[in-house]
């Protein structure tokens, strides 16, 4: 094991500790199938497992401790990135909605956070992540490309208020935000790297800069470990790979299948979204997901 500097698993405070290496040869093991576009996995504090279009398009399923596997609600639109706030409620990126939900955890109420910024429609939300404030960021990519980056990222105050984070990405994707709350990690796929932000008081990004360029297709859905390394869902090249925030490349796990969409962790296991099986891989990893909201403390997740 390596000596480093890193967070400790709540996120608050730097100490020096024993980073283990990113695992190899990990096997993948399903855990859900039927998924008709398998995206958003995320744990809730009690074990529910969320993800988006289980059995059909535009629903929000669950997979409960129990083992149970059902549809929670039908979203009205079709959801992409999802995340669970501190009281519990799932935070979804509705792409065909161009919208940003909160849907409570029996999914019978769903409520619109924002769909217009400065009185326009975003162009198609795609993924979100949270900060300890209680902020929520989420990407816009719609259609952006190399040659028209018209994607943004925005950030939704717990106020309600509405900002711009950053514009001119070729198509925003995964984001995540630095364990130390000071920056904000971009997957910008169309380019196939990962862009970095330092965050600023009021909210905007300030001092754009490539932390890891990949050689082929690319990035997708982005997390942290409580070690402080990002990990990165790499779509149709297979993998799920490990970075450094500087960019240097840890390690890599074959993700059991093309179209890696996203990722999530429940204790020291990782779960990854495969959209090209329909499924959910699990892989034991020997990590834990950093800290992702506020008053964590007792998180299930958390425990044993």
């Amino acid at each position: 094991m390596q000596s480093a500097l890193a967070l400790t698993c709540w996120g608050m405070i730097a100490v020096a500790a024993d980073v283990p290496p990113v695992p190899q040869d990990v096997e993948p093991y399903p855990v859900v199938a039927d998924i008709d576009f398998a995206e958003g996995p995320i744990f809730d504090a009690y074990g529910n497992l969320y993800f988006v279009d289980y059995i059909r398009n535009g629903s929000i399923g669950v997979k409960t401790p129990e083992g149970e596997v059902r549809v929670l609600c039908q979203t009205g639109g079709r959801a992409n990135g999802l995340k669970v706030d501190a009281e519990g409620f799932l935070i979804a990126a509705d792409y065909e909605g161009k919208r940003i939900l909160r849907v409570d955890p029996a999914g019978a109420d769903i409520r619109v956070l924002t769909q217009r910024f400065e009185d326009r429609p975003y162009i198609g939300p795609n993924d979100v992540c949270l900060d300890l404030a209680g902020n929520i960021y989420f990407s816009d990519c719609g259609t952006a490309t190399i040659e028209n980056p018209i994607g943004a990222v925005y950030r939704i105050a717990p106020s309600g208020e509405v900002n711009r984070v950053a514009d001119r990405i070729a198509y925003p994707n995964g984001l995540a935000v630095s364990p130390d709350q000071t920056r904000i990690f971009v997957a910008e796929s169309a380019a196939n790297r990962i862009l970095v932000y330092d965050l600023q008081p009021d909210g905007t990004g300030a001092n754009p800069r490539v932390v890891h360029q990949f050689p082929d297709d690319t990035a997708d859905g982005l997390m942290f470990d409580e070690f402080g390394r990002l990990w990165v869902c790499r779509w149709t090249h297979g993998t799920v790979d490990v970075l450094s925030q500087d960019g240097e490349l840890l390690g890599s796990l074959d993700a059991g299948g093309s179209q890696v969409t996203n990722l999530c962790w429940w204790r020291d296991q990782l779960f990854v979204t495969v959209a090209a099986r329909h499924s959910i891989h699990r892989f034991d990893v020997g990590c834990r997901a950093a800290q992702q909201i506020p008053n964590e403390i007792g998180f299930r997740g958390r425990a044993g």
